[in-house]
């Protein structure tokens, strides 16, 4: 077969033809646009047989153009008829229309293949025309494209989008249903016994492999001892904080932790353990309460390390329930910021018969030391066991005015409770595992402003000391909690119940703040230290710190001049309590005439921003 063909017909911008199908015969053809020029062409049946279906173009031979022009489309002869002339054109037009859509499906056939073994391959040889197979095979894997008519895939993939839809929406159930699991407070009776580990597991030799690698002793029996145990923490602030991360990271059995406050802004640069969204943005009294310092530091345990056990209680340590806490646990730490826990913790631990892991920081400086320690060997050998002191040995009296100091009244260093907070958790895993020097025997002092540590020696318990000495007048915690009953607690200094003022003395925020509306004259006496006033102060106040207050009242009655009532001010309202008691006696004992009145102003800046108003500045 040999057909003629011109160059009319329309073609692609490349060039191209397509591919034809004609009574169902498929044939396949490709023109270079080069090769085109202005020549006639023919297709030929390329296997000569009558059921071959393949076809190949190539130009016309001189002697077939002359023998074939007669029927070429473009010319017309004068001397046929009309019939003639339609029938040439009508087979010319037929021939034309069946080669340009033979080439047009040859095109698209070769861009499937191209799509199904390499959808980039026009690329691959526009950027490497010199060696386009070697970029090929540095090219990875692509997926191959799927056609755009192809209603069933669409379908599988609609379908696959719901199923990881669904997974999503499950996953994110499940991460729900843990984490309102981790927002349950709970109680002593939840705290679990421990069983002792016999073989770690694959994951744990992972987790705590370079723990296991150590050569002082700890290795594999080291851990499994810290996997077996439970460990008691008071407090979970600026202390508590790196203790209690550091103890799960190592992994400890079981942690309970115990604290009834909540987290707040200030907390935040010191107390690591603790999350932004977890904290109240006001102070205590703000409507805004923050999570419970216990459950949120339990959160964070958990989220570090998933294979501990931990119970979060909302309590505070005391006679009636330190005595139970103490004797379920290997080991307490007292990570607390309040010298009455620290005496309750000491006397449950001598009582309990368990080690105490003791750590304080206050500004810039920390203490830490081990109380009631007693290693293996110094029980095997009762001849040279050596008690040393406990709290009360070293602190048998308790001064009140000393107990009241706090963080929140003279400030800490952030990374200073951290680092006390770090060596307790080493302390704890040294008892627990019994590697190394346990602190039982000497009192370390850090000072951060000089980068020192000194070790004091303890000197051995007293003879007479009220808990643990043959002597002792302690033999329960019922007697632990009446000897403390002067002794501040986990309170912040509150004010007490009785603090000596009569009800004419005190005046509410909300009535001062009527007073200021209304343009009384009056004297607001700010009786905070300079650094706190300095921090933010209200309007038209005149700051006298406490502490110099005797000293300087004929400032006060200048002020005063006889006529204008004095308002006291601090920051909770104890320090304007006292100095409303100094004022008063003064003006009584006629040794400052020239002072009208005295007012407390109740709850101090705290009340005032959490009742008057909330956008002054806490801490």
């Amino acid at each position: 077969m040999s057909t003629e063909l011109c160059k009319r017909g329309s073609f692609d911008e490349d060039g191209y033809s397509a591919v034809a199908r004609e009574d169902d015969t498929s044939v396949r053809g490709v023109i270079s646009p080069s090769d085109w020029g202005g020549s006639t062409w023919s297709v030929q049946n390329a296997g000569g047989g009558a059921d071959d279906s393949t076809v190949v173009a190539r130009p016309n031979t001189p002697s077939e153009i002359t023998n074939n022009k007669d029927h070429h489309p473009s010319k017309k002869k004068r001397s046929n008829k009309n019939g003639d002339t339609k029938s040439n054109k009508s087979h010319s037009w037929k021939l034309f229309q069946w080669w340009s859509d033979f080439i047009s499906r040859a095109s698209r056939s070769a861009t499937s293949l191209l799509n199904q073994h390499s959808p980039n391959l026009n690329d691959i040889l526009d950027g490497n025309e010199e060696n386009p197979l070697a970029t090929v095979e540095q090219r990875p894997t692509v997926e191959p494209s799927i056609p755009e008519d192809n209603d069933e895939v669409f379908a599988l993939l609609e379908e696959v989008a719901m199923l990881k839809k669904r997974i999503e929406d499950m996953e994110n159930e499940a991460n729900s249903a843990r984490n309102s699991a981790l927002l349950l407070l709970d109680s002593a009776e939840d705290i679990p016994s421990i069983s002792p580990i016999q073989m770690l597991q694959s994951d744990q030799i992972s987790r705590y492999s370079r723990q296991l690698l150590l050569k002082d002793g700890f290795g594999v029996s080291g851990q499994k001892q810290l996997m077996s145990s439970s460990i008691l923490v008071v407090g979970a602030g600026g202390i508590g904080s790196t203790a209690l991360l550091y103890l799960a990271a190592a992994g400890v059995g079981h942690i309970t932790v115990v604290d009834y406050d909540r987290v707040e802004m200030t907390n935040l640069h010191r107390q690591i353990i603790h999350k932004d969204s977890n904290a109240s943005k006001g102070v205590n009294g703000s409507n805004l309460l923050g999570m419970n310092k216990a459950l949120s530091a339990k959160q964070a345990m958990l989220d570090l390390n998933p294979s501990i056990s931990c119970t979060a209680l909302d309590i505070m340590i005391t006679g009636e329930n330190a005595l139970e806490l103490v004797s379920k646990h290997d080991v307490v730490v007292d990570a607390c910021d309040n010298p009455r826990t620290r005496y309750l913790l000491n006397d449950a631990c001598i009582l309990g018969a368990k080690p105490l892991v003791s750590g304080s920081a206050m500004g810039t400086e920390g203490q830490l030391t081990v109380y009631n320690y007693h290693s293996e060997s110094s029980q095997q050998n009762e001849t040279k066991k050596k008690q040393t002191a406990c709290y009360r040995c070293l602190y048998p009296n308790q001064v009140v005015s000393e107990g009241c100091k706090s963080c929140s009244d003279n400030g800490v260093l952030g990374p200073v409770p951290g680092i006390i907070g770090t060596l307790q958790a080493v302390e704890a895993i040294k008892v627990v595992t019994g590697i190394g020097n346990v602190m039982h025997d000497r009192l370390m002092m850090y000072d951060s402003l000089h980068c020192s540590f000194l070790n004091v020696r303890k000197p051995p318990a007293k003879h007479n000391c009220s808990v643990c000495s043959s002597n002792a007048t302690i033999k329960n915690m019922k007697d632990s909690a009446e000897s403390l009953e002067k002794v501040r607690g986990p309170s912040l200094c509150a004010l007490p119940i009785s603090d000596g003022l009569s009800p004419e003395h005190h005046i509410s925020c909300k009535d001062y703040n009527a007073v200021r509306a209304e343009g009384k004259p009056h004297v607001l006496l700010d009786v905070r230290v300079t650094r706190q006033y300095e921090m933010c102060s209200l309007e038209g106040s005149v700051n006298l710190p406490l502490e110099e207050l005797t000293s300087k009242l004929d400032q006060v009655e200048k002020l005063s001049g006889g006529e204008l009532p004095i308002y006291c001010l601090c920051r909770r309202g104890v320090a304007s309590a006292e100095a409303v008691k100094i004022l008063q006696n003064a003006k009584d004992d006629k040794n400052a005439k020239g002072i009208h009145s005295v007012y407390n102003i109740s709850g101090g800046l705290n009340s005032w921003v959490a009742n008057v108003d909330s956008s002054f500045p806490s801490y």
